[in-house]
């Protein structure tokens, strides 16, 4: 069995790889509720034999402290270092630091935010996930030198993300509306930089926003995937 993708809400996806789970940037939890409605619970966790639990940075929209409810031994915590409290044999890593144990290879990259972004290598299958890493330039707010600089930043970790990884099968990257002008200029470059086989829009304001990229950015070696809701199987 192959790698199966769910976008769960947000940036908040997992993946699934045999009887291993991996959850990036989980933060909206309800009791009661699962996978297929978007969300996770101590249940979900259960059923599988390894978890990876990767936290990108500590804003409320990306980490939820409730994660570490799922505390057990088949559980791993991969964790940027600016979540503080994290639990015993959490994994702490730091821009260019990696973590391997045998199952998952993980190296993390920068951000042009706080925090960092997850290379992820799981049975020879890679995915990138960005937390907010992007060119969050607010064009429209008129601040050339501010959209300037982050058009900078994006550049720099961009290029050293492409001198470090030579492939990425399934990506997920931040396409957000309220930027304005020039909103998906992040998500654009990074395809043509890195052209990962598979592109999963995450961070966006209406599922019709991951739509309308599909249609504007799909027709090169990049497959972009539309998402019609929470909970949705992509892959």
């Amino acid at each position: 069995m192959g790698l199966r993708i769910y976008y769960l809400y947000h940036s908040a996806v997992c993946a699934m790889h045999e009887k291993t789970l991996l959850v990036f940037d989980y933060f909206r939890h309800e009791n009661g509720k699962h996978i297929e409605d978007g969300y996770l619970n101590a249940e979900d966790i259960e059923a599988f034999e390894r978890v990876y639990v990767f936290v990108s940075h500590s804003h409320h929209d990306h980490f939820n402290p409730r994660i570490f409810d799922w505390a057990s031994l088949k559980v791993t915590y991969v964790l940027d270092s600016t979540v503080k409290d994290a639990p015993e044999g959490a994994v702490v890593l730091r821009p260019g630091e990696t973590y391997s144990d045998g199952t998952v290879y993980v190296r993390e990259f920068g951000s042009t935010d706080i925090g960092g972004s997850f290379y992820v290598n799981i049975g020879g299958t890679s995915l990138f996930h960005a937390g907010d890493l992007n060119d969050w330039h607010w064009r429209d707010d008129g601040n050339e030198r501010y959209s300037r600089v982050m058009t900078k930043m994006f550049d720099r970790e961009l290029a050293y993300l492409k001198e470090h990884v030579a492939h990425i099968d399934y990506a997920f990257f931040p396409v957000d509306k309220r930027m304005g002008t020039g909103y998906d200029e992040g998500a654009v470059k990074f395809i043509e930089t890195m052209k990962p086989d598979v592109l999963v829009p995450i961070h966006f304001v209406s599922f019709a926003d991951t739509a309308a990229f599909r249609e504007k950015s799909g027709r090169g070696g990049t497959k972009v995937l539309e998402i019609k809701h929470c909970g949705e199987r992509l892959v």
